[in-house]
């Protein structure tokens, strides 16, 4: 039976408020948070809100930054996540120790990336059950239903025995390094966040009929073994709930 709790607030500014009240209580408890951080809009407006609201009130010494998965452009590209939270977290909040901060190359070669970042995360990343145990992941959900950067037309790669597999975008094409799915489902604490109608429909599907979905949707496969799983929604993609 999984873990679950489910968090909805009216808007996105909200539960950036809501979501970073939830990292606070966990630096209370655990001396050191390493964090697997996502793309996309939300994050965009969590980090926005932890630039202008943040900087004292986080103890940034103690928090790791780490990623779920990344597109395989340099980080000037605007599809770059890293870039992205460098632009809207890192570059205004000079209190986060650069040494804290440990990215997946998207410039490199996929497959010696993903080679590189699993060592990374087996030194930098406690382990359970011989796999890296985040304390945290942060997880969009894709209007397709995927998550990280698994696809549902690549659903065999969730349950990869390697630390990190190499995704790919169905229509662009892209690759991506990306966890997978068995390190996903070992975090202490898995959370989804969400915002906007556009993903009110998958996000029905998975809570609701979770099972019905399971061999659809890789998002629908987050089932935390040890832990915990968050759901952070805003008003609009909890409207049918």
């Amino acid at each position: 039976m999984i873990k679950e709790e489910i968090n909805i607030y009216p808007d996105a500014t909200a539960l950036s408020e809501g979501f970073t009240a939830f990292i606070q209580k966990l630096m209370d408890v655990y001396p050191r948070v390493n964090i697997a951080l996502s793309g996309g809009t939300t994050p965009k407006v969590v980090f926005d809100y932890w630039a202008e609201n943040c900087k004292d009130k986080i103890d940034w010494n103690r928090l790791f930054f780490f990623w779920g998965d990344e597109r395989c452009v340099p980080p000037e590209n605007v599809m770059n996540n890293y870039g992205m939270t460098k632009d809207h977290l890192f570059d205004k909040v000079p209190e986060i120790p650069k040494n804290n901060i440990y990215r997946i190359h998207g410039e490199n070669e996929p497959e010696e990336e993903a080679d590189w970042y699993s060592k990374i995360l087996e030194t930098r990343v406690l382990q359970r059950r011989n796999l890296p145990c985040f304390e945290v992941i942060m997880l969009g959900l894709g209007d397709d239903g995927h998550t990280v950067s698994i696809f549902p037309d690549q659903l065999s790669l969730w349950d990869s025995k390697e630390i990190c597999v190499i995704g790919e975008h169905p229509e662009s094409k892209m690759k991506r390094v990306s966890l997978s799915g068995q390190v996903v489902n070992n975090a202490q604490y898995t959370v989804f966040l969400a915002t906007g109608k556009g993903k009110a429909e998958k996000v029905r599907d998975i809570i609701k009929n979770r099972n019905q979905f399971q061999d659809k949707y890789p998002a629908a496969k987050v089932d935390p073994k040890k832990g915990y799983l968050y759901w952070f929604l805003d008003a609009d993609a909890a409207s049918l709930l």
